[in-house]
């Protein structure tokens, strides 16, 4: 006997003393794997910290932890390995190590599983290269220390063939403190049929399609996530009916239940798209950090009005990934529409549109910030609620943006928030950076927080006939528009906007648009308000019902740079740094009939 086999059945010898088999590769290959995937930038790579290079050649291990003892076996077909986990008894855990040509096949049925990844690459070329059924809760842990691969190299199947580097017809809870780097060359990353979890995982997804999809719901807890949808959305759920244990469907939740939370997408279609509700908050005294691009051609710049910055509009993708076997798809063109530059207001209407939905966080119910942060960077809205689509569970849709707390930013070539129902922001910082229209929704109501916007059109609209489109009660709200300043399609007399509370500061540099435009005019009651504007539309401001006893009005050349006070008895009350030139400005301020207004 040689000495290469007499290693050999030393080794089996030892693994099976020990519960442990091991399929040698002896075959040889030049073919190499990478950990190293596209990031949210072209020209910024993920760096899971490890050599890049590992090669299909040598040995693959599977490891019995507990449970179920010899419930695997191994099948050869076309230099590829299927290792099978079947006729499972009860709760059963194992691990696998190593390097696999091939696929795993889990068929846990009633019962529980664990696969603990220690340090292992798979690779596949004809199947999924991890499939799994049954009707308990499977686990993949990725072991602390470890950086674990899955390469998805199948050709683009059907819409009837499974179109997933790992798929489960039952929950699926990815965890672990190690890594794992999943590449999906023309398919999707992650999919669950039921509910799909990401607990304390470094987490790194590249695919084609979605790269997490829950059909029942995706819940993110901890972890460091960074995904990649060169052709889809990064997060997504479908369904929207009412569990066995009266849980509603279709939400995806990004806490920090179990740690810290960073997720960073990149989707050229939608950041994340869900069936019902997004919620997103810091829970249990850890951090949540959500930053999310959505469009192939959007950028981390910040568009301005002031500066005129834009960005391009045909900004190219990253092309195949550097030694990946075959090449990734890389990303296409701006989805639509012209470039990201922040121009003057469309008579008819934002042209940047697109064929297919490209929103930062689009929910079919209600998005829901109580806390974190967030930044978006979309082609399309970057919060869009909708309440048009029917639920299973025959919910009737809010359609509401609801933000509390947290720190949210927002640029878009469209609308920051869009809601078919209510903009509801209580608490927080939210920074619209740029966009078409800042806040839209049916109504708006801002009652605390710290608000600013920045649009080429309308800076809050509402779409309400009747009633009270937009109330502000508290907080600080900021509008730089080219479009209205605040705009209520209200006819309901004086009842348009309500000035409520808090502190509004409006500057709207087009001559044909307000600062204030309420159909009906609107109603004062508290806070304080400096609304500025060319002079053209000044008659829609003065339709106050309050006007002549709480309103001061002037008019003023404001140069770029010069500072707006308003003063009561000799001390500022407000004040605003003007971003741009406007001549022969209308300004106002809502408070009180004998206060000062000046230009320094």
């Amino acid at each position: 006997m040689n000495t290469k086999a007499l290693l050999i059945v030393v080794l089996l010898a030892a693994a099976a003393v020990a519960g442990v088999a091991v399929i040698m590769n002896m075959g040889s290959s030049d073919t190499s794997v990478v950990e190293e995937a596209d990031s949210r930038t072209d020209d910024v790579t993920i760096d899971t910290g490890e050599d890049p290079s590992v090669t299909n050649d040598g040995d693959f291990t599977v490891t019995y932890e507990s449970g179920t003892a010899d419930a695997w076996t191994s099948t050869s077909s076309d230099g590829e390995t299927t290792i099978t986990f079947a006729n499972i008894t009860e709760d059963t855990s194992y691990s696998i190590s190593g390097n696999l040509k091939g696929n795993i096949v889990i068929d846990a049925g009633d019962y529980d599983f664990e696969l603990v990844l220690n340090g292992v690459t798979i690779t596949s070329t004809k199947n999924v290269p991890i499939y799994i059924t049954g009707d308990g809760d499977v686990d993949i842990s990725a072991k602390k220390d470890t950086t674990n691969y899955i390469y998805d190299n199948r050709s683009a199947v059907s819409e009837d063939d499974i179109s997933a580097s790992v798929y489960s017809t039952c929950d699926l809870h990815i965890k672990g403190k190690g890594k794992l780097v999943v590449v999906s060359q023309n398919n999707n990353g992650i999919h669950s049929k039921d509910d799909l979890s990401v607990k304390n995982l470094t987490l790194f997804v590249t695919c084609v399609d979605n790269a997490l999809k829950g059909n029942d719901s995706v819940t993110i807890t901890s972890g460091n996530i960074t995904l990649n949808a060169t052709s889809g959305d990064g997060i997504k759920t479908t369904s929207t009916d009412i569990s066995s244990k009266g849980v509603q469907r279709g939400t995806v939740t990004i806490n920090s239940d179990d740690g810290n939370t960073s997720v960073t997408i990149k989707a050229y279609c939608d950041g994340i798209d869900a069936a019902f509700d997004v919620v997103i908050e810091e829970t249990a005294g850890n951090t949540v950090s959500v930053d999310i691009i959505a469009g192939a051609g959007a950028t981390k710049t910040t568009s301005s009005l002031v500066t005129g910055a834009s960005m391009s509009g045909n900004r190219g993708g990253p092309g195949g990934m550097p030694g990946m076997p075959g090449e990734a798809p890389g990303w296409g063109g701006m989805p639509g529409g012209g470039g990201w530059g922040q121009g003057g207001p469309d008579s008819e209407g934002n042209s940047n549109k697109t064929e297919y939905s490209c929103k930062g966080i689009k929910a079919d119910d209600a998005i829901i910030i109580r806390s974190g942060i967030v930044t978006i960077d979309s082609f399309d809205d970057c919060l869009h609620a909708n309440n048009e689509n029917s639920m299973e569970s025959k919910v009737s849709p809010s359609g509401d943006v609801i933000i509390s707390g947290g720190k949210v930013t927002l640029n878009s070539k469209d609308d920051g928030i869009h809601a078919d129902g209510s903009v509801v922001i209580s608490g927080g910082t939210v920074k619209v950076t740029g966009s078409y229209e800042g806040l839209e929704g049916m109504n708006v109501t801002v009652s605390g927080g710290d608000v600013s916007v920045v649009s080429t059109d309308d800076g809050v609209n509402s779409t309400a006939a009747v009633g009270t489109g937009i109330t502000i009660s508290g907080g600080s709200l900021y509008v730089y528009a080219g479009g209205d300043g605040l705009d209520s399609n209200s006819r309901t007399s004086y009842a348009g906007i309500s000035f409520e509370g808090g502190e509004v500061t409006i500057i709207t540099t087009s001559g044909g648009n307000s600062s204030i435009d309420s159909e009906a005019g609107y109603s004062y009651t508290g806070g304080k308000v400096l609304a500025i504007c060319p002079q053209g539309m000044t008659q829609e401001v003065t339709k106050a019902d309050s006007w002549s006893t709480k309103a001061t009005s002037t008019t003023m050349n404001l140069s770029s740079g010069k500072t707006v006070k308003v003063s009561v008895n000799g001390s500022t009350v407000m004040s605003v740094t003007m971003p741009t030139s406007i001549s022969n400005a209308f300004v106002v301020y809502l408070g009180l009939n004998s206060a000062d207004i000046s230009a320094s």
